[in-house]
């Protein structure tokens, strides 16, 4: 199928070889797709939703996008990592794992900098992000300093600047407030629908 963007094959990954995460699990994701992955704590949502973002590999199975295994040797390929990582963006669980700069505004334009999208572009559409997400005043606070909901406010930000195809969210709402997660999820759906 030429539309699809994922696809793991009996795909088995355990931690420290010992604590099994991920067993036999088989997922084709198609261009346009929206999936949910639902289950209890500890059931491996996010060791699934790591491995599709080339963080971590399969025991055994394969994990391929858009055609291409992923395993750790593709991503010495500068070339593949630095496409790859435009092209899918990733919102950790725990939005302190994804923020690391001196201010809101340097962390949140670092990914697209990083990878050579164009500086003006990138400013226009950080001011498009924070007012979308009502982080004006953030943008030259530390990240430690915000509260829960600001910092996954500026982990989705820090994600959406880059625009990428495809948009993994690891628990994006968790602890928000129901006003600021119906927010994020329109915010979402807008930017899914503009492509």
């Amino acid at each position: 199928m030429d539309d699809l963007i994922f696809a793991l094959k009996d795909v088995y990954f355990s931690y420290l070889g010992r604590f099994p995460a991920l067993r036999g699990i088989d997922i084709g994701i198609s261009k346009g797709q929206k999936v949910s992955v639902i289950g209890a704590n500890g059931s491996g949502k996010s060791t699934l939703l790591q491995m599709l973002d080339g963080l971590i590999f399969a025991d055994k199975g394969g994990v391929s996008f858009c055609g291409i295994e992923l395993n750790e040797k593709i991503f010495w390929d500068q070339n593949f990592s630095r496409d790859f990582r435009r092209r899918v963006g990733f919102v950790f669980q725990n939005p302190d794992a994804q923020l690391f700069c001196p201010t809101v505004k340097e962390d949140i334009i670092f990914g697209p900098l990083q990878l050579g999208l164009e500086k003006g572009r990138t400013l226009k559409r950080l001011e498009m992000l924070v007012e979308s997400l009502g982080i004006q005043g953030l943008l030259e606070r530390p990240p430690h300093q915000l509260s829960v909901g600001e910092k996954r406010k500026v982990a989705i930000a820090s994600t959406l600047i880059i625009n990428p195809d495809v948009l993994i969210l690891d628990e994006p709402t968790a602890g928000l407030d129901p006003l600021t997660t119906r927010h994020i999820i329109d915010l979402l759906i807008d930017e899914n629908a503009a492509g």
